[in-house]
């Protein structure tokens, strides 16, 4: 039997286990940590099921669709329906407002009249946006595209700060073929011809998140049984990946317990950790998060209207609260609610020490959540996927191996993508 070697056992490796075992071949999974699915596995704290974020899955095309099909396979369907709703806490008005920002909830923004002189710069007299007016997104800054969407007004009060500290990087560097043009990329038809113009972020109607997809879901029992039944059939290697050796010669790849395992005993070898890890380097720049669990005595919900999430759009220390029981209809006298800290590399030095030690242990500290895609990161990542050319069986897979911000279905899709260019076993 052809055998595969796949490098770690997170969403992006937990999929590509599953759509290879299904074409025949052996996969081999190296992993340093007990269960697949690595943050998007589900944890349990006072009774409450959680993960690290509210993990919504959504995407296009509804249960038939390929992806969403396999969701629906290894969950036998059963599936909640979620309707996601959000505000955004905006400390100068003192109050919150809508999420996604919603054009009829202007007028009661003490800017208003100066918002609307915004608005008008790139679009029509009913407020549309203009679409040929627009920078195109993928090739842009965030603020270069948000700031000509909704005016400087709307950026500074919902955005600008709110980016900043949710990738630790700057609107005006962060780059929007991170934030905008990977997750929609599905949803704009001339996307394919190199690029978008048409977002708009501002809402006319009563939007919420998804707002027309149909897919749009949390399984019943929690995330768990969907990555445990993806790589059931493989071989799980218990360890981790140090760096890649021997490219003069016969390239392997090495773990800290010193075992090698070559490139030439295997069809493919599909990475889907770090790609700066992968050589042994830790320098391309991410974001982490600190995940606060705060249970509410109270049996009905924390936030209005069954909301899903509170956004912080200003400096506060918090990105989002996320009231989990909206999402996993968790039945109790009591709520738990996620905060969402952002924090930066080596911040778990200021914590105390049990507290990482426990944040750690029950998947409430990520020090690598999110890419920081910067021009210079991604010059920096070209550069490691330059240098892995020179192995011919050597696959890059998922969000931290491909250096993307994804979600869970954007990471399963690439995996499939990936792997029907594979040939089936014979």
């Amino acid at each position: 039997m052809k055998e595969i070697l796949v490098l770690g056992s997170g969403v992006a490796g937990s999929s590509v286990t599953h759509f290879l075992s299904k074409k025949g071949y052996k996969v081999n999974v190296i992993e340093k940590l007990k269960g697949a699915g690595g943050l998007a596995r589900t944890y349990y704290y006072a009774g409450h099921p959680y993960e690290f974020g509210p993990h919504v899955w959504f995407w296009p095309g509804g249960p038939e669709n390929e992806v969403n099909a396999v969701v629906n396979e290894l969950t036998k369907g059963e599936l909640y329906t979620i309707d996601r709703k959000l505000f955004s806490y905006v400390e100068c008005d003192s109050r919150d407002y809508r999420y996604p920002i919603h054009f009829e909830d202007i007028s009661s923004m003490p800017e208003s009249d100066t918002i609307f002189n915004e608005l008008q710069t790139n679009r029509d007299e009913t407020y549309q946006l203009k679409s040929d007016c627009m920078p195109i997104i993928g090739e842009c800054t965030f603020e270069e595209y948000f700031s000509a969407a909704i005016g400087n007004t709307l950026y500074s009060k919902f955005m600008k700060d709110y980016t900043h500290k949710m990738w630790n990087i700057p609107g005006d560097e962060l780059q929007t073929r991170m934030v905008w043009a990977d997750r929609f990329n599905h949803t704009y038809s001339d996307s394919e011809q190199g690029g978008m113009k048409g977002y708009d972020p501002l809402k006319f109607e009563n939007h919420t998140l998804g707002k027309g997809i149909a897919f749009q879901v949390y399984p019943k029992k929690g995330w768990n049984d969907v990555w445990d039944n993806m790589v059931k059939d493989a071989n799980i290697i218990e360890g981790e990946v140090a760096t890649i050796s021997g490219l003069d010669s016969r390239p392997y790849i090495s773990l800290k317990d010193e075992r090698k395992f070559f490139f030439d005993e295997y069809e493919y070898v599909i990475n889907t950790i770090d790609l700066d890890n992968l050589w042994g380097e830790d320098c391309l720049p991410y974001t982490g998060r600190m995940m606060l669990p705060l249970v509410v005595p109270r049996s009905g919900f924390v936030f209005p209207d069954g909301a899903e999430s509170l956004h912080f759009s200003s400096a506060e220390f918090v990105t989002r609260i996320t009231e989990m029981k909206t999402i996993t209809r968790y039945e109790s006298d009591d709520s738990l609610i996620l905060i969402e800290v952002p924090i930066l590399p080596g911040a778990e030095d200021f914590f105390p020490e049990n507290t990482i030690q426990y944040a750690k242990e029950n998947n409430l500290y990520c020090g690598k959540a999110y890419p920081q895609q910067s021009t210079q990161a991604i010059e920096m990542y070209d550069g490691f996927v330059k240098k892995g050319n020179s192995i011919q069986n050597l696959l890059n897979c998922g969000r931290h191996a491909e250096f993307r911000y994804w979600g869970m279905p954007e990471t399963v899709n690439a995996a499939l993508q990936l792997c029907k260019t594979i040939p089936a076993a014979k």
